[in-house]
C-alpha cells in the first residue's frame, strides 16, 4: 500500500581498481593535452583532477615520488608540483599531488571546471 513505508536497500559497490582520488576526475581533452615533464620527459595526461593525475609511462613505481612541471595548454600556464605514484596498472601511472602552490591548485580546479562545462555544452549540443 502507498502509506506503508518503503524499504531500504543498502548496496555497496566495488571498485574495478585501486584508485581513491576523492576529487572529480576529468579526460584530457586530445586537441588541448594536459603536459606532465618529469626529469626533462613530456608525457600526456590521460585524466587529471583536483588532487591528481595520470598519464602513461614506464619507469615509475608505487611511492615514487618526484618533482615534476604540470603544462595546461589551454592556460598556457606552467606550475611545479610533487607528484606521488599511487598505482601503476600496466603503462598507466596514478599520481596525487603531495606538493602544489595555492595558486597553482587554484589554476588547476578552474581548469577542470572549464572542462567540465565544454563537455556539458557538448553533450547538450550532441544528445
Amino acid at each position: 500500500m502507498f502509506w506503508k513505508k518503503k524499504a531500504t536497500i543498502d548496496l555497496s559497490l566495488e571498485s574495478r581498481h585501486q584508485d581513491h582520488r576523492s576529487a572529480y576526475r576529468i579526460a584530457c581533452a586530445e586537441e588541448d593535452p594536459v603536459i606532465v615533464v618529469i626529469d626533462g620527459e613530456s608525457h600526456r595526461a590521460v585524466n587529471i583532477s583536483g588532487n591528481g593525475i595520470a598519464f602513461r609511462a614506464n619507469g615509475f613505481r608505487a611511492g615514487q615520488r618526484k618533482r615534476a612541471m604540470i603544462r595546461l595548454s589551454s592556460k598556457e600556464r606552467v606550475f611545479p608540483v610533487v607528484l606521488e605514484v599511487v598505482a601503476i596498472q600496466q603503462n598507466l601511472c596514478r599520481c596525487c599531488f603531495r606538493e602544489i602552490h595555492e595558486d597553482a591548485e587554484n589554476l588547476l580546479h578552474s581548469y577542470i571546471l572549464d572542462l567540465q562545462k565544454a563537455k556539458i555544452r557538448q553533450n547538450q549540443r550532441h544528445p
